[in-house]
């Protein structure tokens, strides 16, 4: 029975029934150690098993957070005969991920994908609880899949539940719903007291209750550890226990006395077994064997209810774990680790103990040890061939602590450095490097480090920090590896363009000139088109746009392989206005991203899809790719992608606008952007914000808004020279058309440097906008209409023919106004700008026309962004199962989302999508890659 606990247990019933009812669902269950978290997930358990509801149990174990997917192969093993049911990909991940098949790296976030999937399947036969306990000790591998599985789970039917000890450093499950428990009240508190405790004399009691501070485990345990004569009230109660200790070393000191109790064999076999970790009772038993121990020394221990041995070995509390272990002298658990590494070397060669006794020896060696550190050398190597980054950099660290060999020892902790960063632990990585930095002269080794040290610095710091790092460490490299030293350069050519800083692109472009590279070599294009970035940052697009055409058409022709280079010509396409080029680009790499399940790289190409489709005014697209795009930039920690992406999904918001959305992306880019220097996502805030206003008839507002833009820090970004054309409307509607001439001199020099007809019609607008007399005027507006039929662009095209037909308005030229009124009508309502097609509407009606009724909205626009794209690969053919592992979601939620979609779309089945028109999506949209 549980006392006092109505309302939690009430909640986790519910999350159960919702459950059964086909809804998924995720619970964190916090609290510090003994306060019945355990008890809560045993209530749960008892629950699903009285309706026959399968239940997969794991427990993180605090010695085993340092082995890859450890605790994910715990909970899932029950499980894992229906891995064959999963797309390959997936399967083929989660395989050797779990140790059961030959390991290749693969992204880590596809163990993730595997296990929703395996996880959907499983709630195929029934809904499906799974309990964690411990869960501030699951290894970061297992951590990462879960918190990417669980933040998907939605129609499937599967109940999570994970308990975490407060004050913990470990697993953090952010964006989870929490239920945080205290203590119990007075009248609980003393109800369990009585009913767990014999006899206390009424002082002892009180005693109890008041250092408990309502803690169950407390009331039951501090009671257990008096001896008759302090229950009795003869000696000074729980004397032993108070002191400064807190509540939790409390109740360890507590155990600890209850294991000082037993015979000397019981206690050696309980360090074994606390050592030992995973209650693999064959092992415990050949090492406890190794230190004169028999089977029989359980049974105290099994007496005493610390330990249930019944095929493993389990402590009853963890604090009973830790008790055993940290209440033994340092020579003993030593010797206990010695003999787990030689219960293990039978097993070690090639099998799944390998690992285990790597650590072990590791725990047991006194000083260096070259040997020692070769086996946890090979243990990292393992576990970077099943992704599990984390586990690699803790091996290459302590294999770094036990190099007898500086060279060695600085060699590892690069290593170890370089898999944090992997593994998305930057601070951790930073502080590694900085460690190795200390230990070595070597230019090379110093440009390595210096590398990591500023992919930590962009993504968590300013860009511009990064920028100083890479300059400075590639200069004693230059001469000896010009390779080596080009590619930092590079990056710090790109570090320059987030900081909005031209002098230090300027800079590093004239250190990658002074280079000394091989003709031929593959570096020279990027260097072109970096020389060409940083003219542009400078605010010569006319001399910077050269190379960067020049670098476009020669990527065009070599079809560069690495996703990096795929990132960089999409970029490149963005920066001369070939939003076509940039589309097909990055489609493709975001296609290749799904089918080689290189996750990491997934959210920067969906940005760039995103990007594409807005300015192509497939505004639904680019919100569904931006939209999948943040979701996995936060689980993989790309803080600055984030901020990207939240100005792109503010810039759509105020289009159609949405002005709370806008309002609350803008200050997230801000807040976070503005302290971190990362200028490149703040140019689209200030974009988004004034676009909003302009659609709002507040074009003062606007004005303000990219002005400041134009002449603060965001000056030198791409962006502000995008958003020109709104500072001309805006200052033309504010009668102040002098503040956009040297703004509109800037936006015409880029324009024609691009070549597009697009860009030189939105150019000649802002010019008729400007012009000074009539004939002028009309002249311009003819000319950009013109241009604009060659495509590209759509918004734009339908701005321009909204201006152009308020000027024949108002020129008393109202049937020729009508012709472009009603043309820019129609495109902004498909394209949702709602506050734009107003404005149209309303200047048709002042030409006399009288059908200007808004018009239905089409099938798509009845959709979310998510059931769009589901809709759209459904009715291409895809089935359940393809679509999930193409959009990081179980089929059971894919089928959810086409169950919601078909009432809204008026079918009853998938056979009847083909007929309708679901818009124009994206190149790269196909089914094709089903495995993830």
């Amino acid at each position: 029975m549980l006392y006092g606990r109505s309302a939690e247990t009430d909640r986790i019933d519910h999350l159960l029934a919702e459950a059964r009812d086909g809804r998924s669902g995720a619970l964190v269950v916090r609290g510090p150690a003994g306060i019945g978290k355990s008890a809560l997930l045993d209530h749960a358990a008892r629950n699903a098993s009285a309706t026959r509801m399968r239940t997969l149990r794991g427990v993180g174990i605090e010695s085993e957070t340092e082995l890859a997917f450890a605790a994910l192969h715990l909970l899932l093993r029950s499980g894992l005969d229906r891995l064959d049911r999963l797309p390959v990909p997936q399967a083929d991940a989660l395989r050797g991920a779990l140790g059961m098949a030959a390991s290749t790296a693969t992204d880590r976030f596809l163990v993730g994908l595997g296990a929703l999937t395996l996880l959907s399947e499983l709630a195929g036969d029934g809904p499906l609880l799974c309990l964690v306990d411990d869960a501030q000790w699951l290894d970061r591998s297992s951590a990462d899949a879960l918190l990417f599985a669980a933040r998907r789970l939605d129609a499937e039917g599967v109940a999570l539940i994970l308990s975490i000890r407060d004050g913990s450093h470990g697993f953090g499950p952010t964006g989870l719903p929490e239920m945080r428990l205290g203590g119990l009240g007075p009248a609980d508190a003393a109800t369990l007291l009585n009913e767990t405790t014999g006899t206390l004399a009424p002082h002892v009691r009180d005693r109890i209750l008041a250092e408990s501070e309502g803690n169950p485990l407390a009331l039951i345990e501090l009671p257990a550890a008096l001896t008759p004569e302090q229950r009795a009230g003869h000696v000074d109660p729980l004397a032993h226990h108070l002191g400064p200790l807190p509540l939790t070393g409390r109740m360890q000191e507590a155990f600890q006395t209850q294991i000082h109790a037993l015979p000397e064999p019981a206690r050696t076999l309980l360090l074994v077994a606390a050592a030992e970790s995973t209650g693999d009772l064959t092992v415990i038993l050949a090492a406890a064997q190794r230190l004169g121990v028999g089977a029989d020394a359980a049974e105290p221990g099994e007496r005493a209810g610390l330990i249930r041995v019944d095929g493993e070995l389990a402590f009853r509390h963890p604090l009973i774990r830790a008790a055993a272990y940290q209440g033994a002298p340092f020579t003993r658990r030593v010797a206990a680790h010695r003999a787990l590494a030689a219960a293990l070397e039978g097993a070690a060669d090639g099998g799944r103990y390998a690992d285990a006794r790597a650590w072990h020896l590791a725990a047991a060696c006194t000083e260096p040890d070259e040997a020692v550190a070769a086996e946890l050398e090979h243990a990292a190597e393992r576990a970077r061939r099943r992704s599990g980054h984390a586990a690699t950099t803790a091996a290459y660290q302590r294999a770094a602590q036990l190099s007898p060999d500086p060279r060695e020892r600085v060699r590892r902790l690069i290593s170890s450095a370089e898999a944090a960063m992997d593994a998305g632990q930057l601070l951790r990585s930073r502080a590694l490097a900085d460690r190795a930095a200390l230990l070595t002269d070597d230019p090379r080794e110093q440009a390595k480090l210096a590398g990591v040290r500023a992919a930590v610095e962009f993504e968590q710091g300013s860009p511009r920090v990064a920028h100083g790092i890479l300059m400075t460490a590639a200069a004693p490299i230059a001469a000896a590896d010009p390779s080596m030293a080009a590619s930092m350069l590079v990056e710090a050519v790109r570090d320059a363009w987030f900081a909005g800083a031209p002098e230090l692109a300027a800079q590093a472009v004239d250190r990658l000139h002074a280079l000394e590279l091989p003709a031929g070599h593959p570096l020279h294009p990027v260097i072109a088109a970096m020389t060409g970035l940083a003219a542009l940052l400078a605010g010569d697009p006319a001399r910077g746009l050269v190379p960067i055409h020049a670098a476009l058409a020669d990527a065009r022709r070599s079809q560069p392989a690495g996703p990096g280079e795929r990132l960089i010509i999409a970029s490149m396409a963005f920066m001369v206005g070939d939003d076509e080029t940039s589309l097909d680009l990055s489609a493709g790499l975001a296609d290749d991203c799904r089918a080689q399940a290189m996750i990491g790289w997934l959210p920067h190409a969906l940005q760039n899809l995103a990007s594409s489709q807005l300015y192509l005014g497939r505004f639904q697209d680019a919100k569904a790719s931006a939209t999948e795009a943040v979701r996995i930039a936060e689980d993989t920690g790309q803080h600055h992608r984030v901020d990207h992406l939240h100005g792109v999904l503010a810039w759509l918001a105020a289009v159609s606008g949405d002005d709370r959305t806008c309002e609350h992306l803008t200050s997230r880019v801000r807040a976070h952007a503005i302290g971190h220097g990362n200028v490149s996502s703040l140019a689209w805030a200030v974009w988004a914000q004034s676009l909003l206003a302009l659609g709002q008839g507040r074009a003062q507002a606007a004005l303000d808004h990219l002005e400041t833009g134009i002449t603060g820090t965001v000056r030198h970004q791409l962006t502000t020279t995008l958003f020109v054309p709104d500072l001309v409307e805006a200052a033309v509607r504010c009668e102040q058309p002098e503040r956009a001439t040297a703004p509109l001199a800037r936006f015409d020099e880029w324009a024609t440097a691009t070549g597009q007809p697009w860009a030189r019609a939105v150019a000649l607008r802002c010019k008729a906008l400007t012009a000074a007399r009539d004939e002028e005027t009309e002249s311009d507006y003819v000319q950009a209409v013109s241009l604009h039929l060659n495509g590209g662009r759509p918004f734009e095209e339908a701005r321009t023919r909204l201006l152009f037909g308020e000027w024949l308005r108002r020129n008393r030229r109202k049937a020729d106004a009508r012709i472009h009124l009603r043309q820019a009508l129609d495109m902004f309502e498909r394209a949702g700008a709602r506050p734009w097609a107003t404005r149209a509407r309303a200047e048709l009606r002042a030409t006399g026309e009288v059908s200007s009724a808004a018009r239905a909205v089409g099938v798509a626009g009845l959709l979310t962004p998510q059931e769009l794209q589901i809709v759209r690969l459904a009715a291409r053919g895809a089935t359940n199962r393809d679509i999930g592992a193409r959009l990081f979601l179980s089929p059971r939620t894919v089928g959810y989302h086409l169950h919601k979609a078909f009432p809204k779309l008026g079918v009853a089945s998938r056979t009847e999508l083909g007929r309708l028109d679901l818009g124009d999506p994206a190149p790269g949209t196909s089914p094709r890659h089903g495995g993830g």
